[in-house]
C-alpha cells in the first residue's frame, strides 16, 4: 500500500507549512559573485545556524537578526586549497566544542599537511562566546576519520573514535598545556572480527551495526559489558537488506556500502542503498518497519540518497529524512517520513537556479536543530527553515530535555 503524499502547501501533517519558514541567500557583500559555503550546521538553537566560507573563515548567523552584524565570524581555521571542515559539538559546563580539519598539498613536490584547530568556546544567550582554550597546529592522518561521541568518563563530556577495522580507538580531548596534542588515546572498542568502512554505534553505544559492502546484509554486533570507554563487541544476528528491485548488487559493483543511521533513542535505525532503497528497522526486529524506494537509472552510476537521519523528536515530531538526489534530472527532494507510524511520507522538491555558478555557490545539506523543532536545507547557496508540527500525543518518544 503506498503512503499518502502530500503536494499542497498547506497540506502537511508533518511540517507546519511546506512553504519555508525563513529563506536565506550566501552574503555577497565581499563581492566574490562565486562566493560559497559549506559545513552548514545548528548545533544550539533554531535561527542560529554555522558555516565557512572561503579563507577558513566560520561565521555565526541569527537568521531572525536585524544587526548589521550579521553574520559574524567567530574563528578563522587553516586557509588552503583544499576547503576545510568542521563542526561544534555542544560540552559540559554550557560549553561547546569546535574542531575542525583541513589538508594541503605542495604544488612543488610531494609534501602533504594536515591541520587541526580545536577551541573551546562558553556559550552565551545560545551563542558562540570567545575561545577559553585553542589548539592551532599540525594534525595526524586520522584527523579525518573521527567520529564524536557522548561521553561519562572525562570532564569535557565528549571522546572520538577512528575505526581500524577489528577495532575502534577513542581519543578524548586534553586542554592541559603540558600536552602538545590535544587528542590523547581514552580507550578501545574491540570487534569480534574484522569489519568494513561502514560502521555506526547506537547513541548508548551499546549495539553497533557493520553494512555488508554488496548491499546485501547488516550485521548487528552487541555489548552489554564494560564500561562505555573499553567495551567488546560481539556478532548476535543480522539482517538482510530488501532488494524489491531485484538489482544484482554483486554483480554490478555498486558505489559503496549503505549509509546507516541511528534514531536519537536508539530504537530505531535507517539504511539506505546505492540503488535507491531505504529500509527502517527495530533493533529488536529481523523484519524491516517499513521500505521506500526512490527511481534510479541502471545506466547511471551516482548515489541517489543522501545525509539520511532521524530528527531527535523532542519538540517537533520525530521523522526519518534523506534528500533524493533525482540522478536523470538533478533534483534535489527532500523526503520526510513519520518515523512513529510510518503512515505518512511527504516530499518537497527544492527549486534550482539558473545562476551561473550553479552549485559551486554551497554544498547541498539537510539538517535539523537539536530539539527538532525546525529542519534545514541547502541547495546552490540558499538556506530554507521549515517548522515542524509539534508533539502533542503521549506516544511521541520526547526524548532528553
Amino acid at each position: 500500500m503506498s503512503l499518502p503524499i502530500a503536494t499542497d502547501e498547506n497540506d502537511s501533517r508533518l511540517l507546519e507549512s511546506r512553504r519555508p519558514r525563513k529563506t536565506l541567500t550566501l552574503d555577497e557583500r565581499d563581492g566574490l559573485s562565486y562566493s560559497s559555503w559549506s559545513n552548514l550546521q545548528c548545533p544550539l538553537r533554531n535561527g542560529i545556524i554555522y558555516y565557512s566560507q572561503s579563507g577558513g573563515r566560520v561565521f555565526e548567523h541569527d537568521l531572525y537578526s536585524s544587526s548589521n552584524d550579521e553574520p559574524r565570524m567567530i574563528t578563522r581555521l587553516q586557509s588552503t586549497s583544499y576547503g576545510n571542515s568542521f563542526s561544534l559539538i555542544p560540552i559540559n559546563r554550557n560549553q561547546i566544542l569546535l574542531i575542525g580539519t583541513c589538508h594541503e598539498e605542495s604544488y612543488d613536490n610531494d609534501d602533504t599537511w594536515d591541520y587541526l584547530h580545536v577551541s573551546v568556546h562558553e556559550i552565551h544567550s545560545y551563542c558562540v562566546g570567545p575561545a577559553l582554550w585553542t589548539y592551532h597546529n599540525y594534525g595526524r592522518s586520522n584527523i579525518f576519520q573521527l567520529q564524536p561521541m557522548k561521553s561519562t568518563t572525562n570532564a569535557l563530556g565528549i571522546t572520538f573514535g577512528v575505526d581500524f577495522k577489528s577495532h575502534m580507538k577513542l581519543f578524548a580531548v586534553s586542554t592541559d598545556t603540558k600536552d602538545r596534542y590535544p587528542l590523547v588515546e581514552a580507550g578501545q572498542l574491540n570487534y569480534s572480527r574484522q569489519l568494513n568502512d561502514a560502521v555506526v554505534l547506537s547513541p548508548d553505544r551499546r549495539i553497533l551495526l557493520n553494512a555488508d559492502r554488496d548491499n546485501e546484509t547488516i550485521d548487528v554486533f552487541y555489548s552489554g559489558t564494560g564500561d562505555t570507554d573499553n567495551m567488546d563487541f560481539s556478532f548476535v544476528t543480522y539482517v538482510s537488506i530488501p532488494n524489491p528491485k531485484g538489482t544484482n548488487r554483486k554483480g554490478e559493483r555498486l558505489l559503496g556500502a549503505p549509509l546507516l543511521a541511528f534514531s536519537a533513542d536508539g530504537t530505531k535505525f535507517a539504511a539506505g542503498t546505492a540503488d535507491g532503497v531505504v529500509s527502517v528497522w527495530d533493533v529488536r526486529s529481523k523484519v524491516p518497519l517499513k521500505v521506500f524506494e526512490v527511481d534510479v537509472p541502471r545506466n547511471i552510476h551516482k548515489w541517489p540518497i543522501w545525509h539520511l537521519q532521524f530528527s531527535s523528536g523532542i519538540l517537533g515530531r520525530e521523522v526519518l529524512v534523506f534528500m533524493e538526489d533525482e540522478v536523470s534530472t538533478d533534483l534535489k527532494i527532500i523526503h520526510l517520513v513519520d518515523a512513529t507510524s510510518f503512515e505518512t511520507e511527504e516530499t518537497l522538491c527544492l527549486p534550482t537556479t539558473n545562476n551561473i555558478y550553479g552549485g559551486n555557490r554551497g554544498t547541498n545539506t539537510l539538517f535539523f536543530e537539536p530539539s527538532g523543532g525546525s529542519m534545514y536545507a541547502s541547495l546552490e547557496g540558499t538556506l530554507y527553515e521549515w517548522n515542524l508540527r509539534k508533539n502533542t500525543s503521549p506516544e511521541w518518544w520526547l526524548g532528553e530535555t
